[in-house]
């Protein structure tokens, strides 16, 4: 009967330990799980603007981007529609991190009319490859 005894107890003891080693992968499984869909990527336009230049045949833009997720973007395309017609502007492929900003200004040869709504588009890419993409109206002044 002693002996009966005994393996009762390893049994109890290797089940266990077991379940405390099964408790600890679940653990690391669902702490990486967390960290994955807690982590984001956005991108928000801070300031947009589109004045008009010349006598109205240019189009003055500067361009206000503020990285207000977690990841970094290696890649950032901003984009403005004018009459119908799409203007890729310079393609930014430095590291924006997290709470980073980044600026594009220059000339477009475009016009723009003073009040007229424009529409001002950006496409991201993180470093893990997954993209970002937003928009917005905006007058030009």
């Amino acid at each position: 009967m002693k002996r009966r005894g005994i393996h009762s107890a390893y049994a109890i003891s290797l089940l266990v330990i077991i379940a405390v080693g099964m408790s600890g992968i679940v653990y690391d499984y669902m702490n990486a799980s967390n960290s994955i869909l807690s982590s984001n990527i956005q991108y928000t336009i801070n300031t947009a603007t589109l004045s008009a230049i010349q006598s109205g045949t240019l189009t003055w833009y500067d361009i206000v981007l503020s990285n207000t997720g977690n990841k970094p973007f290696i890649q950032t395309t901003i984009s403005v529609d004018i009459n119908g017609v799409t203007y890729n502007l310079s393609q930014n492929t430095t590291r924006i991190g997290p709470s980073q900003t980044l600026e594009q200004k220059g000339i477009l040869n475009a016009a723009v009319v003073y009040g007229n709504s424009y529409t001002v588009r950006v496409s991201a890419t993180a470093n893990d490859g997954s993209t970002f993409v937003t928009g917005r109206q905006i007058s030009a002044g």
